[in-house]
């Protein structure tokens, strides 16, 4: 199934494997920071009906490739069981309880990354047989929170001098929404949505709560656009100031973007 025939496995340290872990389903690319049409990508999902460790196990000794020497490897987990604390009050002794307080599903071992700019960490949490088997089937992986990629990404594309709300509409009926007041983060969540209705409805809400102005600030809408055009519109109708954000992908890419997932996006820009 998997087959990166465009990938030179001989040189496997120049490229960066990123796999994506989602609720129900496999992600993974392998991409050069150097060569832009260096680029290869494929997913799987996963029955709800199978063990997930056992998917992913299989996965990772079918294929060898994964267990190549790569010049970085991500493990990025996406979830709603996400929560910020600012670095004036993390400990990590206390990240489980903090992690807890704010998301009822959280799982047995705990993870943060930190938000530098934002003088902040995002914690999370993985099954810990799933951060052991991967911790020892690939080589030096970093594991990190897909929120922990949205934030710098949407803050770099910020203008600093007003306040936005950046949309993300991710795959697995989820949704992003990181928000900014001038150069400060003031939001990043992840919503399950299973309608046009839910969509609307958290953006709306997030837009009050936040008391955006629909006039003077502006949102933004990343992701599968397309597969959401009717929750778009919608929006266009309430604020006035709104653009879905393009991307300027390495010359030679052969690429869709909107195939792709964000925080891949953010990987192969920075080339």
């Amino acid at each position: 199934m998997f087959s990166p025939d465009n990938i030179d496995f001989a040189e496997s340290k120049k490229n960066i494997l990123s796999i994506r872990l989602t609720p129900n389903g496999f992600y993974f690319s392998i991409h050069c920071p150097t060569d832009g049409t260096v680029f290869y990508q494929n997913s799987v999902s996963f029955s709800p009906i199978e063990d997930y460790l056992e998917c992913i196990e299989k996965l990772i000794f079918d294929y060898p490739f994964f267990s190549d020497n790569y010049k970085k490897i991500y493990v990025i987990c996406v979830d709603d069981a996400t929560t910020i604390v600012p670095n004036d009050y993390y400990d990590k002794r206390w990240a489980a309880e903090f992690l807890s307080f704010n998301c009822l599903n959280r799982k047995s071992h705990i993870i943060s990354n930190e938000l530098q700019e934002h003088d902040c960490r995002v914690i999370w949490s993985i099954d810990k047989s799933i951060h052991s088997f991967l911790s020892r089937a690939l080589l030096n992986p970093n594991f990190v929170s897909h929120l922990s990629f949205l934030v710098p990404l949407f803050y770099k594309l910020h203008n600093k001098n007003k306040d936005a709300l950046f949309v993300n509409f991710n795959d697995n009926k989820m949704l992003d929404i990181v928000a900014f007041s001038a150069d400060k983060l003031t939001l990043a969540k992840t919503f399950h949505t299973s309608n046009l209705l839910e969509e609307s409805y958290y953006i709306q809400k997030t837009w009050e709560s936040l008391q955006l102005n629909v006039q003077l600030d502006k949102l933004f809408f990343s992701g599968n656009t397309s597969n959401h055009s009717e929750c778009i519109d919608n929006l266009k109708r309430v604020v006035s100031n709104t653009d879905i954000i393009s991307w300027n992908v390495p010359e030679g890419a052969k690429i869709n973007n909107e195939e792709i997932p964000t925080e891949i996006l953010k990987q192969l820009c920075e080339l």
